[in-house]
C-alpha cells in the first residue's frame, strides 16, 4: 500500500521506517555541481556582463545531419554555433527544475518524518541562514574580481588584434560566418573600430548575429555611442528593430544612453519609434522620465557594464535627454507604460541582490508556501491527490500545460528566466513551484519508487529534438509558443531521464558519493568568484579553449573541495550546511552523521 503524504494530517508520522534515497541525494549534488560547469563555459562566448572573456571563443559549423531535419521543419538554423553556448543552454534548460523537484521531494519527506515545525526549523538553518551569511561574502569577493576581469579584458582585446589588418594581408575576405570574424564584429562595434566593421561588411559577416543576451552589433554600437559604426551598420542593412533579451531595440538603447546622432540615424532609416521593451517602456519613456526616478538604473547598468569598458557621463546624459525626447516626438514617438514603472520593476525583481544564490531565496518562498498550504489543507481535512493523477502517462496531461503557462510569460530564451531581486518574479516562482510541488506529492508514491524514470534512455533521446529546435528558435528570436513548448518538454524529459539514470547507477550507499553530495552545497555557494577569477587569469593564455575550460573547473573545484574537508565539514559551517559530521576515528570508524536530514 502506498505511503504517500496525507495532507489532512500535517503532523502525522510515517507508517513506515524512513529510508535514505541515495540516488536522489546524488542527483541533487549533480544539479549543484552542474552549476560550476555552467558558469565555467560563459567566458568562451560573448557575454559583455561576465567579468572574464577568453581569447579563444570558438564557433563550429552546425552538422548537416542536425540542420537538415530542422530546416525541413521550417526552422531557421544558424550556420555556426558556439559549443560552449550550447552547453550552457543544455544545462540551464533542466538543472534548476530538477533541483527544485528533488528539493520538493525531500521537503515532503522531512514533513512526514518530523512535522511542520521541525521542517520550518530545519529549512531555516539549511537554507535561510546560509543565504543571509554568504550573500554579503560573495559580493565582497566579486567586486575585486570584476575589476581584475576588466583589466584582463583589455589585454585580451590587444592580443586578438584587429581583423581588418589581417584582411589586408589576405587575397580576399574570409567566408561568411567565419568563426573568428563572427567573434570580432561584436568587439569591433563596442570599441568603435570602423575599419573592422567595414571589413566585416565586405566579408559578408552576419550583421545581426546575436550575443548570449540577444544583443546585435548595432545594439552594442548604440550602447557605447559609436556613431560611425552604427551608421555603417545601418547603411549595410542591419535589422533596426530586433530586440535583445530585455525587449530593447537599438533605438531604445541609444535613447537610454543618450546618443542623439545614433537616434537620428535610426529614425531616418525607419526604426520603429514606438516599440516597447518587456516592461512596456518606449524610447520616449526612457528619454523623458524624471532623472531622480531612473538614476539608480544608470548606476546599476553602469556597474554591470563597467567590466566591458563602459563609462557613463551623467552630465552629458542629463543634458542630452531633452534633445532626444524632442527628436523622438518629432518622429511620432509616443509614451508607453513609462520608464519609471520599468525601473521600479527592475529594482524590485531583477536587481542582482542575490547573485547566483537567488535559487535559495526562491526555495525559501516555496518551502514557506508548502508549510502554509499543508497547514491549510490539514485544517480543511482534504485528502492527498489520488495516485492516478501522479502516475505516468496521466501526469503529462496536466504537468505540461501547467508548466507551459508561466514559461510563456518568460521571454529571456530557452528555459526559465533569471531574476535576483528583492522579491521573486511571479512567473519564475510559479514555474519552479510546479516542479517543487510535483516532487513533494511524489514522495511515498509506489509509482515514483518503482517506475519514475524507468525509460531513462528513451527520455534522453526524446529530449534532443526540443533542445535543438528551441536553440534555433532562440537564435531566430522566435520567442513564441513553440519555444516555450520546447523548453518545457526538454525540462521534463531530462528530469525523468536523470531520475532513471541515477536510480540505475547510484541506487545504494557510496561513501565517496555521499561525501561529494555533502560538499556540493559548499562548492556551489563559493565557486562563483573563484571561477570568475580563474577564467580572467587564464583568458590571455594562447591555448585551445577545451583545456582552459577544464583548468578553470578543476582550479575552482579542487581547492574548494580541499577547504571543505579541512576547514568546513567538521565546523559550525558544515553543521549549518549539512548537519553534524564527526571525524573518522583512527581505527577506521565511519563518518557518523545526522542521517535524518536531507
Amino acid at each position: 500500500m502506498a505511503t504517500h503524504p496525507d495532507l489532512s494530517q500535517p503532523n502525522a508520522p510515517m507508517a513506515t521506517v524512513a529510508q535514505r534515497y541515495h540516488d536522489l541525494d546524488a542527483l541533487r549534488a549533480f544539479a549543484m555541481l552542474l552549476g560550476i560547469v555552467l558558469h565555467g563555459v560563459i567566458s568562451f562566448f560573448p557575454m559583455p556582463i561576465w567579468p572574464a572573456q577568453d581569447l579563444h571563443q570558438p564557433l563550429v559549423e552546425v552538422p548537416v545531419v542536425l540542420a537538415a531535419p530542422l530546416e525541413q521543419a521550417g526552422l531557421e538554423v544558424p550556420e555556426t554555433y558556439s559549443p560552449y553556448e550550447f552547453i550552457l543552454h543544455a544545462i540551464h534548460g533542466f538543472r534548476l527544475p530538477l533541483f527544485f523537484l528533488v528539493s520538493g521531494f525531500f521537503t515532503a519527506m522531512l514533513w512526514r518524518n518530523r512535522g511542520l515545525k521541525q521542517l520550518a526549523k530545519h529549512r531555516t538553518k539549511r537554507i535561510l541562514l546560509p543565504l543571509a551569511i554568504f550573500v554579503p561574502i560573495i559580493w565582497i569577493l566579486i567586486i575585486p574580481v570584476g575589476i581584475y576581469g576588466s583589466v584582463k579584458k583589455e589585454e585580451v582585446g590587444k592580443l586578438r588584434g584587429e581583423p581588418a589588418k589581417e584582411a589586408q594581408r589576405e587575397a580576399k575576405p574570409r567566408a561568411r560566418n567565419n568563426p573568428r570574424a563572427a567573434i570580432d564584429i561584436g568587439k569591433a562595434a563596442g570599441t568603435g573600430n570602423l575599419e573592422a566593421i567595414e571589413w566585416h561588411i565586405q566579408a559578408g559577416t552576419d550583421l545581426n548575429q546575436r550575443a548570449v543576451d540577444q544583443s546585435t552589433p548595432l545594439m552594442t554600437a548604440a550602447t557605447f555611442g559609436r556613431v560611425e559604426v552604427a551608421k555603417a551598420l545601418i547603411d549595410a542593412g542591419a535589422d533596426l528593430n530586433l530586440k535583445d533579451k530585455n525587449g530593447s531595440t537599438a533605438l531604445l538603447i541609444a535613447s537610454f544612453f543618450a546618443h542623439p546622432d545614433i537616434v537620428e540615424a535610426l529614425l531616418e532609416a525607419g526604426a520603429g519609434p514606438n516599440i516597447s521593451n518587456n516592461d512596456g517602456a518606449t524610447a520616449l519613456d526612457t528619454a523623458q522620465a524624471p532623472w531622480e526616478e531612473i538614476q539608480w538604473i544608470y548606476d546599476y547598468v553602469g556597474e554591470i557594464l563597467s567590466p566591458a569598458g563602459l563609462v557613463l557621463d551623467y552630465q552629458r546624459i542629463r543634458e542630452t535627454r531633452p534633445q532626444i525626447a524632442a527628436t523622438l516626438r518629432e518622429n511620432g514617438a509616443e509614451e508607453g507604460h513609462g520608464a519609471g514603472l520599468a525601473g521600479l520593476i527592475m529594482l524590485i525583481f531583477f536587481a542582482p541582490l542575490f547573485h547566483h544564490l537567488w535559487f535559495l531565496y526562491y526555495l525559501v518562498w516555496l518551502v514557506a508556501g508548502f508549510i502554509l498550504i499543508t497547514w491549510l489543507l490539514g485544517k480543511l481535512k482534504l485528502k492527498a491527490l489520488p495516485d492516478w493523477l501522479i502516475t505516468s502517462p496521466f501526469c503529462w496531461l496536466w504537468l505540461l500545460p501547467v508548466t507551459l503557462l508561466p514559461q510563456l510569460l518568460m521571454k529571456e530564451g530557452f528555459g526559465a528566466a533569471t531574476a535576483t531581486g528583492v522579491l521573486p518574479w511571479p512567473p519564475i516562482l510559479v514555474y519552479y513551484a510546479v516542479f517543487f510541488f510535483f516532487g513533494a506529492v511524489c514522495f511515498g508514491r509506489d509509482w515514483f519508487k518503482a517506475k519514475a524514470g524507468k525509460l531513462w534512455p528513451l527520455s534522453f533521446v526524446l529530449a534532443v529534438p526540443p533542445l535543438l529546435a528551441g536553440l534555433c528558435l532562440v537564435k531566430s528570436q522566435n520567442n513564441g509558443e513553440l519555444l516555450a513548448a520546447c523548453s518545457v518538454a526538454y525540462a521534463w524529459l531530462m528530469i525523468f531521464g536523470c531520475i532513471g539514470f541515477f536510480r540505475r547507477f547510484f541506487p545504494g550507499e557510496n561513501p565517496r558519493i555521499r561525501y561529494l553530495s555533502d560538499a556540493s552545497y559548499w562548492l556551489y555557494i563559493m565557486h562563483l568568484p573563484v571561477i570568475m577569477f580563474v577564467q580572467a587569469w587564464i583568458s590571455t593564455w594562447d591555448m585551445p579553449s577545451l583545456p582552459k575550460f577544464l583548468i578553470a573547473c578543476a582550479a575552482t573545484t579542487l581547492p574548494l573541495l580541499l577547504i571543505y574537508g579541512l576547514g568546513v565539514r567538521y565546523t559550525f559551517i558544515g553543521t549549518m550546511l549539512n548537519g553534524k559530521r564527526t571525524r573518522p576515528g583512527p581505527v577506521g570508524a565511519q563518518d557518523v552523521a545526522s542521517m535524518r536530514g536531507q
